[in-house]
């Protein structure tokens, strides 16, 4: 319970405590003994009632706690399941036995350990399919268990006698009167299989138990007595296969264990052995019985495990809730309960558990009130739930180390009920000391009465039961009142609006009544031309029926505070040079214009140069420039539209009206914009002419909100500005489109870079003489995950213009040096051509990349190695480009012309490259059957390259007859597709190993 006098007491006083004989503690002892007693009479009540369920639910609490257990591995129990598939590929029916059968067949032929059939059959179920059945039970090998049951709600007598299942029940027994008398469920009935099925079985087990009263299965029955005779579960006897243990050597002694070589299964009182549930349904590998019977299991799956074969299909198959799944398959159930016998993780009863339970139901309501008697409410909990959390903390370490459990609910019921009754007894003490809190909470009053008074503020007091209020002359100077106009609470609204004196009464109700904690409320109105801010603050001291009596408190002038907070909030919104709104502003303002579902549009003006202006006229002129700027679009303020500076040299205008079909609305708002820098701007006395581009967009357009339609704007600003600059470019959604694209690949280059989507194509060099095999041309290609595959033409281009070429250059090069060296491992002593990008020249470390090849190329020859350049890229910059070519040369790489023929080569810049190639263009090879003009010039290509003492090599050469006259004409080297296409790595490792059977490599 709280304690009012311990806030509202002054620094240094504290209620004072009473005195240790005056606690009442024999009433703290009395609650403790009640709190136990009735713990410990329902704890003993609990069996087979209602209250049971709240002493398992403990146990279902610390299973989930604890978390899912993966089944055993080392003797492996896994599940066939006559599922819904099962039963539509049978045409609706289950299967029948003779379908049984050959189940089992097939998992006897993959190795399986043993099978367990959790189907009861207690009627013949035709004598072929019986019969048949039977043989697969009889037949050597694994082992195989059927189902009994022995019912407790039913009388019924069905399948094979008593005398024909006497090898399948225990045959060393131990059961004292009391103890066989406190088995948990006594059998009325037997359901056992046909004669001919329980003669063929080699393992007959029960699969009955008893369901607690919330419909749960907590626990197996291994053993249940029968007419003399004790029967164990399905379950132990397939532990007992598991374990490679003889029948006859497994011992039962009612209420304390099942001894059985190795297998110690610990029971208690009423022969029970507690399930250790592991999971939700489908935790045990689980196969589909069509899939078995089928064959389309692999036989690894099968060998070694032990199956249990029963139904889930929907209306089959009987579930039970566990702590983890409210409908848990039976036979799932049946796995459990074998995996924990075979694991040894069944869970046990303490042989000491009663004692604990009862010595916990005794100290933990001594503990619980003595702490609440001697502590402070705060303290007592803090150890009280320390305890428990230690206590909790150890029952479910033991819980998980060693599978033992305790009854934890109701000493958990005899410690709250004891909290309980002891904090009723410590309430009780604290409203003894009410009085004495009430009184120093007056005082508390009156001390903050002389602290306002010292912080210059109004104060007042009002006595609710006589109606008077009591003002203090500072209340009345700020208020601007006389005294004897200041008689009431209504003096407070003297100067409000109607409104406003409205919002005051409700604020001074909702305190009279209890709803606020204090008065808080701030008194706005006008006194002349000054706005007046009052913040008005009151408390009211309460009877003991809660009703208020009296209420004081002060009157604070904020005014001051209340400008500059305005001031505060414009300033965050508005640009301080131009007076407009800014980016946030404009932005909250076009977000409430498009929710409103009218025509909208946004121009943008860009000044042009406006940043060499600023340089070079100084920030003075620069800020003259955008406050006259601002004035002239600021005419449009107000007029259903909104003008804002969104950067350094943009400014920003939102319209509302339609667009014509000419393309803009009918004042043709950007038209007008730019119009307002036709003139000169005036500057400091000074006129002065200013350019700038407009951008614009509206969102009939297509864009779907105020951003898209601002970054509609932007980009068209930012397109104008590049291509139309001093113009007005309209937003164009195709525009869009290709800005989507052009980021798309940025970032898919990059990513595909890192995630290794490029691949290198070859295409064959040939020498045209013979069709010798001398290299390939190296071509990237791209294989997109989403996309497929990528044309060169779609992405090479915007990698040159963006500079990522650079980046792929390079892994084009190692990539190549890798290939390379892989080749001559396999005996190919060709070269291979790599083009080479103007921009790693320029951009790029070319050298270094050069220095990274040939370390990578371990000693191999750099000369089989081509870096090829375009004739137009050479001349582009030729006194740069022979100086890279020349060292390039000098490290040893062989440098080729490209499309020689179509740029601009100067002769006497050609003899600077250190080339060993010229590659004649195809434009060149297409046309040598057209006309003489292009034979010419490929006859004179070929002269200059075999004065300079070189190579010349025709690309897209696609004809025999083409291949012919470029021979005839003196060309070395052919490349196209009749030779052969770019290729994958794999298809032209084949090729070099055709040539190299033909003997052309």
């Amino acid at each position: 319970m709280s304690e009012p006098a311990a806030d509202a007491a002054s620094p240094g006083v504290r209620p004072a405590r009473p005195s240790r004989r005056d606690r009442p503690e024999r009433g703290y002892l009395l609650v403790a003994l009640l709190a136990a007693t009735l713990a410990i009479v329902l704890w003993s009540q609990r069996a087979g009632t209602l209250l049971e369920r709240i002493d398992r639910l403990t146990l279902d609490l610390q299973m989930q706690v604890r978390g899912p257990l993966a089944p055993g591995t080392r003797h492996p129990v896994a599940l066939v399941s006559i599922d819904d598939r099962t039963l539509q590929a049978l045409g609706g029916a289950a299967p029948d036995r003779a379908r049984h059968a050959e189940l089992i067949t097939r998992l006897a032929a993959a190795g399986a350990k043993a099978v367990a059939l959790d189907i009861l059959m207690p009627e013949p179920g035709g004598e072929e399919a019986d019969r048949a059945l039977a043989a697969a039970l009889q037949a050597p090998g694994m082992a195989k268990a059927i189902a009994l049951a022995l019912p407790d709600d039913s009388s019924a007598m069905a399948g094979a006698p008593l005398e024909q299942l006497l090898a399948h029940a225990y045959m060393r027994a131990k059961a004292e009167a009391l103890a066989a008398e406190s088995v948990a469920m006594v059998p009325k009935g037997l359901i056992a299989p046909t004669p001919v099925l329980a003669e063929a079985a080699g393992i007959v087990g029960h699969v009955s138990s008893k369901r607690g009263v919330d419909g749960s299965l907590r626990y197996d029955l291994p053993a249940l007595h029968w007419q003399g005779e004790w029967f164990p579960t399905m379950a132990l006897r397939l532990a007992g296969v598991a374990l490679d243990l003889d029948w006859s050597q497994a011992e039962f002694v009612a209420g304390q264990a099942v001894r059985w070589g190795p297998l110690q299964v610990p029971l208690d009182a009423a022969s029970r052995q507690w399930v250790n549930y592991y999971g939700k349904a489908e935790h045990f590998p689980t196969l589909s019985y069509i899939d078995v019977l089928n064959g389309k299991v692999p036989a690894d799956q099968l060998k070694g495990r032990i199956f249990i074969v029963g139904a889930t299909a929907f209306g089959t198959s009987d579930s039970v809730p566990s702590p983890f799944d409210s409908g848990l398959p039976g036979m799932e159930r049946l796995a459990t309960v074998t995996d924990n016998l075979i694991t040894g993780r069944n869970l046990r009863v303490s042989e000491f558990a009663p004692l604990i339970e009862l010595a916990a139901m005794l100290l933990l309501p001594l503990a619980a009130a003595g702490a609440l008697a001697n502590w402070s409410g705060r303290r007592a909990g803090a150890v009280l739930g320390a305890l428990g959390l230690l206590l909790l903390g150890w029952a479910q370490w033991d819980f998980v180390a060693n599978h033992r459990f305790l009854s934890l609910a109701y000493p958990g019921l005899a410690m709250i009920t004891a909290v309980l009754g002891a904090t009723l007894l410590r309430g009780h003490g604290e409203r003894l000391r009410k009085e004495a809190a009430v009184a120093a909470l007056r005082a508390s009053e009156e001390r903050y009465a002389l602290a306002a008074q010292g912080a210059n503020d109004g104060l007042w007091d009002w006595d609710l039961a006589a109606g008077e209020v009591h003002f203090s002359e500072r209340w009345l100077g700020l208020m601007g009142q006389e005294e004897s106009q200041a008689r009431a609470m209504d003096a407070f609204t003297v100067p409000l609006d109607a409104n406003a004196r409205s919002a005051f009464d409700a604020a001074l109700q909702d305190h009279l009544e209890g709803r606020s904690l204090q008065l808080h409320h701030v008194l706005q109105f006008r006194e002349g031309e000054q706005e007046r801010a009052l913040l008005v603050r009151g408390m009211a001291t309460r009877d003991a029926q809660g009703r208020p009596t009296r209420m004081a408190g002060s009157l604070t002038d904020i005014s001051d505070t209340l400008r500059l907070q305005r001031q505060l909030v414009h300033d965050a919104l508005h640009d301080r040079l131009t007076g407009l709104a800014n980016r946030s502003l404009f932005i909250e303002r076009l977000e409430q214009l498009f929710a409103t579902g009218a025509p909208l549009g946004v121009v943008l003006l860009g000044l042009d140069d406006f940043r060499a202006l600023n340089e070079a006229e100084g920030t003075q002129v620069g800020d003259g420039v955008l406050r006259a700027v601002a004035r002239r679009l600021g005419q449009r303020e107000g007029q259903g539209q909104s003008v804002a500076r969104l950067g350094a040299d943009v400014f920003a205008l939102a319209f509302g009206a339609e667009l014509l079909p000419a393309g803009q609305d009918a004042q043709r708002t950007p038209d007008w914009v730019r119009e307002q820098l036709r003139e000169p701007l005036l500057v400091n006395g000074r006129r002065l002419e200013v350019a700038g581009t407009v951008g614009w967009a509206h969102r009939s357009q297509g864009p779907q909100d105020a951003a898209e339609l601002l970054a509609s704007a932007e980009m068209a600003l930012a397109l104008a500005k590049t291509r139309q600059r001093g113009g007005v470019r309209a937003y164009d959604p195709a525009d869009q489109l290709l800005e989507t694209s052009r980021r798309w690949l940025h970032d898919n280059i990059d990513l595909g870079l890192v995630r290794g989507e490029f691949r290198m194509y070859y295409q064959p060099l040939v020498r045209l003489e013979d069709r010798k095999l001398l290299g390939f041309e190296a071509l990237i290609r791209w294989i997109h995950p989403e996309r497929g595959f990528i044309m060169p033409g779609d992405f090479i281009p915007y990698a040159e213009e963006s500079g990522q070429i650079v980046a792929m250059g390079r892994w084009t090069l190692m990539a190549v040096t890798d290939q390379l060296r892989a080749w001559d491992a396999l005996g190919f002593d060709g070269e291979i051509a790599v083009n080479l990008s103007s921009r790693q020249f320029t951009e790029g470390d070319l050298m270094a990349d050069a220095r990274d090849v040939l370390a990578r190329l371990q000693g191999l020859d750099p000369h089989r190695i081509k870096l090829e350049v375009t004739e137009s890229m050479a001349m582009a910059n030729p006194h740069q480009t022979a100086e890279a070519l020349q060292q390039l040369a000098k490290m040893g790489f062989k440098i080729s012309i490209d499309d020689f023929g179509t740029g601009y080569s100067s002769l006497a810049y050609l003899h600077q490259f250190p080339f060993d190639t010229l590659k004649i263009d195809r434009s060149f090879v297409m046309r040598l059957h057209a006309g003489r003009d292009a034979v010419e010039i490929v006859r004179t290509i070929v002269g200059l390259v075999k004065a300079l003492d070189k190579q010349a090599l025709a690309e897209g050469v696609e004809e025999e007859r083409q291949a012919q006259l470029l021979h005839e004409l003196g060309v070395h080297i052919g490349q196209g597709w009749l030779f052969g296409k770019a290729l994958p790595v794999e298809e032209a490792l084949k090729m070099i190993e055709k040539q190299q059977k033909e003997g052309r490599v």
